[in-house]
């Protein structure tokens, strides 16, 4: 960690402004994947299929994909507050709403929706943290910030679980309870948004005026050396995007796919939530570490990590193996992506940075939604999760391989002085 990344300032922001952050990416991931869950009793409550749930497990991250780069435009425009409370609002009535849906083509739209709403969020939320801290100190917030994607699995897996057991309470099935409680928080919080958060250091009270000079000089200072469009960073961000797009087929076919494989090995539905809390913390575990790594070189090694899992999980069908094999993959998963996003986000500055990052997440929306459909599809055609696991270890072992150079130059230049962290 440089000298910089060890300012108080940065410290002072970290305290201000990530917790908020944390807790409602927590309540976005949550109405993202607690179909996993819904999923358990919903599927045979609606008659759908093993390919259809895993396809609109993934179409979220197709309208997902489409708005990102307008949306995180219009997040430079209206500013933090009030672009993320109103797609919070949006959302949180969307996953609501979901509650009703009668059959597949309902489910599906609704999925549809809630993609085109949580668009701007989490790439709006990795373009707003360049507003706030210079490159040196970026892994830090980001590692503390990307904590709350496995601590919502953690959290929120058992929390699910238990709320399927309201099942015929006042008449509505378990599934259409989660989605209701679990929908709600991300409303209240929309509209609490607009108030609590500060869209730039420049209108934040709570920062002296030497403090945001000190900032100003710090953000410029790290400014990337090459011009916006050169061809290697061109290249870089295509590299980025694949890498982001075979790493995001990994995760979200662990996120959806992890409650009915514990189930369809012999876990209970309850036991596999409080079994998700194990995998997933021992991923925040992982991906607190990784933050404290002084490089980049560890990257391909954790991706490989998580391929490993899944291919022990393919390789032998015991509950233990999964349990073991998850939990590696969680942690290998976990613990790459604030070190990817780290070294994605530093090749631009100003708004081309919310264009690139949007560009690297949009595509990585596209693996978000491979790796749950073929996931599903290859279970429906043979009959086995063997298949599926197989393929996303293929596919994170390409993105090892693919992110290994890069790592190491980057690591080099770091160790160099290059303002490139």
């Amino acid at each position: 960690m440089t000298a910089t990344a060890q300012n108080p300032l940065y410290g002072k922001i970290i305290r201000r402004i990530v917790p908020y952050l944390m807790l409602i990416y927590m309540v976005a991931f949550l109405d993202r994947v607690n179909i996993s869950f819904a999923a358990l009793t919903m599927n045979r409550d609606l008659g759908i299929s093993e390919t259809i749930y895993g396809f609109a497990a993934g179409v979220f991250f197709l309208s997902y994909c489409l708005f990102q780069v307008p949306a995180n435009l219009l997040l430079a425009r209206l500013g933090a507050r009030r672009w993320l409370g109103t797609l919070m609002v949006l959302w949180g009535i969307d996953c609501m709403a979901t509650a009703f849906v009668a059959g597949a083509p309902s489910y599906i739209s609704a999925r549809l929706l809630l993609g085109i709403a949580e668009s701007g969020f989490y790439p709006g939320i990795i373009f707003y943290f360049t507003f706030w801290m210079p490159p040196s100190a970026r892994t830090r917030i980001l590692a503390l910030f990307l904590l709350s994607l496995p601590l919502c699995n953690a959290i929120g897996s058992p929390i699910s679980a238990h709320i399927l057991l309201m099942d015929r309470a006042l008449g509505l099935r378990g599934w259409q309870w989660l989605f209701l409680v679990e929908g709600a928080p991300a409303i209240f919080l929309g509209v609490a948004t607009w108030f609590i958060l500060t869209d730039t250091p420049q209108s934040a009270t709570w920062l002296s005026p030497l403090e945001k000079a000190q900032l100003l000089h710090d953000i410029h200072a790290e400014q990337p050396a090459q011009p916006a469009g050169s061809g290697r960073v061109l290249f870089s961000v295509i590299r980025d995007s694949a890498v982001y797009f075979l790493w995001s087929s990994g995760n979200y076919g662990l996120i959806f796919f992890l409650p009915k494989i514990l189930v369809a090995r012999g876990a209970s539905p309850l036991a596999t939530g409080w079994w998700a809390t194990l995998t997933f913390g021992i991923g925040a575990l992982a991906m607190f570490a990784a933050s404290r790594s002084r490089g980049f070189r560890l990257l391909p090694l954790l991706i490989l990590v998580a391929g490993l899992g899944f291919a022990a999980v393919a390789l032998i069908p015991s509950l233990s193996v999964a349990l073991a094999g998850f939990s590696l993959a969680a942690a290998g998963l976990m613990a790459s992506v604030p070190i990817f996003w780290s070294l994605s986000a530093s090749r631009f500055s100003g708004k081309a940075a919310g264009a690139a990052i949007a560009v690297v997440n949009s595509v990585g929306a596209v693996g978000a939604f491979a790796g749950p459909y073929a996931m599903g599809w290859l279970r429906d055609a043979t009959h086995t999760y063997a298949a599926g696991l197989w393929a996303i270890a293929a596919c994170l072992a390409l993105g090892a391989v693919l992110v290994s150079a890069d790592a190491r130059a980057a690591h080099s230049s770091r160790s160099q002085g290059d303002p490139i962290r």
